[in-house]
């Protein structure tokens, strides 16, 4: 093979090398154009009711004998339980447990526990679980009343709860998803883009607060102090951005 035929083929072999490499590189811009993505956050709200209300209270009493400690802890249970009763409260809505005890040493003149028992302390819980959520927050405004009675009862704060929250889930997804395109297709119009198909989308966890509350939480909040709640749904979708033709 002479110089001649040499160089043609080296000139060949580059031209080609050069339209192979144009179209790639063509190919590749084409494709960087049409992935070019845009991501956005939907928020969808609105207000549910709580369904169940729970409250906890405790009667407690201390004797100097298990007797003496039973005696008026049964006195206080049974004001407790005819005062709910005359509240509304039914009897499947309330639940007695089991009785716990504890006992108190007596001390010596140095301030040492001893083994003689001075007092026995006996606590009694008394769950109340209703549907009727007004009832559980008249009752637990009202229950420590009986202390004025000489009952000795603690309540906790009562809790309202929603029983089933699958429709409101699903119904806050689609709205947050609506809301997250019309963002996309807003912004997509400000960059004279159009929205394409979604790429990928990523459901954020709930929030369920108290009414106009701005708390949130990485890991959902889930407030029980309020009948009347906020439920919050967020998603994040990602798009491709078209040009427009």
């Amino acid at each position: 093979m002479n110089h001649t035929l040499k160089a043609a083929l080296a000139a060949v072999i580059l031209a080609a090398g050069m339209i192979l490499s144009a179209a790639l590189l063509s190919k590749f811009f084409v494709r960087i154009r049409h992935e070019q993505a845009i991501t956005v956050k939907g928020v969808a709200e609105t207000n549910v009711v709580s369904d169940i209300g729970k409250l906890s209270c405790t009667c407690s009493a201390r004797g100097n004998s298990l007797k003496d400690a039973y005696g008026k802890l049964e006195l206080h249970r049974n004001a407790t339980l005819a005062f709910l009763r005359q509240l509304g409260l039914r009897d499947p809505e309330i639940t007695v447990f089991n009785i716990e005890s504890g006992k108190i040493a007596k001390r010596d003149s140095q301030g040492r526990e001893t083994n003689e028992i001075e007092f026995y302390d006996l606590t009694q819980e008394i769950q109340i679980l209703s549907t009727n959520v007004t009832l559980v927050r008249e009752t637990a405004n009202r229950v420590t009343e009986l202390i004025q009675s000489d009952v000795d009862i603690r309540a906790s704060a009562p809790a309202f709860l929603i029983a089933d929250l699958k429709d409101t889930k699903l119904s806050l997804l689609q709205a947050a998803t609506d809301d997250a395109y019309r963002r996309a297709l807003a912004l997509a119009e400000g960059s004279k883009g159009k929205v394409g198909s979604l790429i990928s989308a990523q459901q954020g966890v709930f929030q369920i607060t108290e009414p106009h509350s701005t708390d949130t939480s990485g890991y959902g909040e889930y407030d029980t102090s309020t009948i009347l709640k906020s439920a919050k749904a967020v998603v994040t979708l990602e798009y491709a951005i078209e040009p427009r033709r």
